[in-house]
């Protein structure tokens, strides 16, 4: 099953990773940056589509968030808590324009800074060149509010944007991975669990949170072991066999 994934339908598909605070492993601040890695297919372009809310509101953005736009261009955001609108966000957006039906290896490193130069977006383990849009001068998320849940495949706070795409292996660290470590992630494409250090992987210790989507059930385990397990609703799994090891219907 290590090449099995979800397959959200862009209409109402999306897994609820269940309620997450400032206290949350995946609140991750400037103090030590982030880095997510996660592999994805889009079966159609030309939309724009949420991908992961770390925290998720029905009003105000809150904590950070991966999207991709209408440009077919993968973009990373954090958000101050106050509302939802550009003066809210900082937004660092890659240049790479993807193809349809064709899997990616997305890796983004950042310190939260405000200049392009703290955000590195990595396609198929090449650098993206960023642009950064919104007027927010915030340079670590906020992750305060009530209600707040991460989730993947929705967008709120206008909760009727959803994402069509497959997803496989989703990892979150506190740190920045360097170069070494994501290249060694990436592994020539091929599946690779980021739970165990392998050659120059060896930040597996910083793992936050780490999704699989290999298991067939409608939950879908946090492997890190921080808690973050999640309710599918809608998307179905592809290229995964299921075996019975006794009887069963």
């Amino acid at each position: 099953h290590q090449d099995s994934f979800l397959s959200f339908d862009g209409t109402n598909d999306y897994i609820d990773l269940g309620t997450t605070t400032s206290s949350s492993p995946i609140a991750i601040t400037s103090s030590t940056g982030i880095t997510i890695v996660f592999w994805i297919n889009f079966p159609t372009l030309g939309a724009a589509e949420p991908i992961f809310r770390s925290h998720d509101h029905a009003s105000d953005y809150v904590g950070y968030a991966i999207d991709k736009n209408s440009s077919d261009q993968i973009s990373f955001s954090w958000y101050d808590g106050s509302g939802s609108g550009p003066s809210d966000r900082r937004t660092m957006t890659g240049n790479v324009t993807l193809s349809a039906n064709t899997w990616y290896a997305v890796a983004i490193t950042s310190t939260f800074a405000n200049a392009t130069s703290g955000t590195v977006i990595y396609t198929n383990a090449s650098i993206n060149s960023i642009t950064e849009s919104g007027t927010s001068s915030i340079t670590t998320p906020t992750y305060s509010g009530s209600n707040l849940k991460g989730i993947i495949g929705q967008k709120l706070p206008s909760t009727d944007i959803w994402g069509e795409f497959k997803l496989r292996n989703f990892g979150i660290w506190a740190g920045r991975l360097n170069v070494a470590n994501l290249i060694a992630i990436y592994n020539s494409g091929n599946f690779l669990s980021f739970l165990e250090d392998t050659g120059n992987y060896d930040q597996s210790s910083e793992l936050k949170g780490y999704w699989e989507f290999n298991n067939g059930d409608n939950i879908i385990q946090d492997k890190s072991g921080n808690g973050a397990n999640g309710t599918i609703t809608g998307a179905v799994y592809g290229d995964f066999l299921p075996i019975a090891l006794s009887d069963t219907t």
